[in-house]
């Protein structure tokens, strides 16, 4: 049930008249029956210390449907005020709720429905539509409530609580909704609450504030758990501005969500930004296992999602995420992400072959900051898919742990992208996934790719791994990095491109392993290494650096007591190109004096 707090402060500047016009109308001589189970209290010595003007009680001429109607008719008349139910529990029939048609009850402009800690139960087998819409209206708020819907519905847009509007026909633009502590329960539908401007021009929907709603799922409240295309949400905050061309319509701007609560197993999603949300904000949501029995794997399973070319301008902080299917996090295009400490653990879809799987994904996103936080116990921590020359993605101080595929998935989702920044992660991956892993290929690859100051472990083989791509990647640098695994803590086969390594450390675990190198750079091309050392191998080789073309200088090794592959060593000529300025220092382990190589005029002297 809803917590035992009815007079929030949201709660108390709706009923001291922030939004009230006009006299007492109406005081209700009975309410329906209160069982102590379903009704909350208010705390001990709390009263109301003014009664808001333009009131009308619910039950003063019934308690049902038609009596919220007319209550509802009653304060558009008086141009605005405030329905205060008696406190007790409602049985709405679902057939009166059909009856009213896909608006449901109208909520008029300058109203506050104060639930005073009321429950509603919505009765019978019928499908219902929207029990409450405000359409093209200002100034609506709703608190202090419990509804429990019935679970019905046949059709994709129905069985949903409440929408506040902007329609196609509107002429001016609508401001100031208002949910505080309420609590819904039951209700088969895409969005349990739905804020949608579907005006074709420039006007907007402003100042959303969402406080308190929890929403418990119950089996069967998925609409369509194997279609990608059906959702299953309790908040959508929409836009019909769903193409790059329409970024100037139909915006939805300053939301806030705060201390949203979701039990959401059986639907598919806790809340969704749809197409062109700017400015907006979700703070220390909630959210249990998306999706785990509403939907199957890749079918749109997200805690919170933040979706659309359009949307601008968009935080997120302190999430709790646990249990989701497919993401805690998914956000695709659109710009201006802010992500600050979430906690998402449980992920659990390996499907990613159509869509990226993650703790967090931030899929063609620009301008991305994601800071703190921890990742724990999913099948990949955070995937980045950059999408655009300069995606300007940042991610800081992110500690993730015991991922199964792998702790951060860095890919282009296009061809020459790039504009990523990755400072202070410390990741430990579990033993079959890498910490770090950017599989680049012709059509996927990362540019301008900037990682310091970061611990990527793994139990398994390969810590960090950054595959070849036949077209060159431009700019990769790693400085101040330590790459621990059992095998080869750092590889970097066939890069095509400029990689810039300084104050690499790579420890072995267990001493290594028969056959894998710890650096492995097999045909890299143009990388410069200044500061690498190696610690512990007793197995394998220290280095392959077969067919490399680059610069390799300050190589130290610890406790090791391998070489490095055939026709990689240092102190015998190289035998593969360099370029201007580049030198080749000591790479195999116990040489004797100092030797070091430079490329000049063309071939490799050794220096003096």
């Amino acid at each position: 049930m809803v917590r035992d707090d009815n007079l929030s402060p949201t709660r108390r500047r709706l009923l001291t008249g922030a939004l009230a016009l006009g006299a007492v109308t109406a005081v209700a001589p009975g309410s329906a029956a209160m069982p102590t189970s379903q009704i909350r209290h208010r705390t001990s010595g709390r009263t109301l210390t003014q009664v808001p003007s333009g009131l009308v009680v619910l039950g003063g001429d019934g308690t049902d449907v038609a009596a919220c109607v007319r209550a509802l008719a009653q304060i558009r008349s008086m141009g605005g005020g405030t329905l205060m139910f008696r406190r007790g529990v409602y049985n709405w029939s679902s057939a009166d709720l059909r009856a009213l048609g896909h608006p449901g009850i109208a909520v008029p402009a300058n109203c506050t429905i104060d639930g005073n800690g009321s429950v509603i139960n919505i009765t019978g087998s019928d499908q219902i539509f929207y029990i409450f819409t405000a359409t093209d209206v200002s100034r609506v708020a709703v608190a202090d409530l419990t509804v429990i819907g019935n679970g019905a519905s046949t059709s994709y847009n129905n069985g949903a609580f409440m929408k506040f509007v902007l329609s196609a026909a509107a002429t001016e633009s609508i401001d100031t909704f208002t949910l505080d502590t309420v609590e819904l329960q039951n209700f088969k539908a895409p969005w349990w609450v739905l804020v949608d401007n579907k005006s074709p021009s420039n006007l907007e929907i402003q100042h959303v504030r969402i406080n308190a709603l929890r929403g418990i799922s119950r089996p069967g409240n998925s609409l369509d758990p194997a279609n990608i295309g059906a959702n299953a949400a309790v908040i959508a905050i929409s836009s019909m501005a769903q193409e790059p061309a329409d970024a100037a319509r139909a915006i939805v701007r300053d939301v806030i969500v705060t201390g949203f609560y979701a039990e959401a197993a059986h639907i598919k999603q806790g809340i969704i930004f749809n197409y062109n949300v700017h400015d907006s904000e979700i703070s220390g949501a909630v959210v249990h296992n998306a999706g785990l029995v509403g939907g199957q794997d890749d079918t749109g399973c997200y805690a919170l999602q933040v979706y659309g070319a359009n949307n601008r301008n968009i935080r997120i902080t302190d999430p709790v995420l646990i249990s989701p299917r497919d993401n805690g996090i998914y956000a695709a295009n659109g710009s201006g992400l802010v992500i600050q400490n979430a906690m998402v653990r449980g992920q659990t879809s390996t499907a990613d072959a159509t869509l990226p799987k993650a703790g967090i994904s931030i899929n063609g996103v620009r301008d991305v900051a994601i800071s703190g936080g921890a990742l724990n116990n999913n099948v990949t921590d955070l995937y980045l898919g950059i999408r655009g020359k300069r995606a300007n993605v940042s991610v800081q101080s992110v500690q993730c742990a015991g991922a199964s595929k792998a702790g951060i998935w860095l890919q282009g989702s296009e061809a020459d992208v790039g504009g990523v920044t990755i400072t202070g992660a410390r990741v430990i991956a579990g033993a079959t996934a890498r910490a770090l892993y950017s599989p680049n290929d012709t059509m996927h690859y990362v540019n301008d790719v900037r990682i310091a100051d970061s611990d990527f472990a793994t139990t398994y083989l390969t810590a960090v791994e950054v595959s070849g791509s036949p077209t060159p990647a431009r700019n990769w640098s790693f400085s101040n990095v330590t790459c621990t695994s059992r095998g080869t803590p750092f590889q970097a086969y066939q890069f095509g491109g400029r990689m810039t390594i300084q104050g690499m450390r790579l420890v072995l675990s267990g001493g290594g392993t028969v056959g894998y190198s710890a650096f492995r750079c097999f045909g890299a091309g143009m990388m410069i290494v200044d500061g690498l050392t190696i610690v512990g191998q007793r197995t394998g080789t220290t280095m392959d650096t077969r067919y490399f073309v680059g610069s390799m200088t300050n190589i130290h090794l610890e406790n090791c007591s391998t070489r490095p592959a055939a026709a990689s060593e240092g102190t015998v000529k190289p035998t593969f190109p360099g370029f201007p300025g580049a030198r080749i220092q000591n790479l195999e382990p116990g040489a004797g004096a100092h030797r070091e190589w430079r490329w000049q005029r063309g071939g490799w002297v050794e220096a003096e």
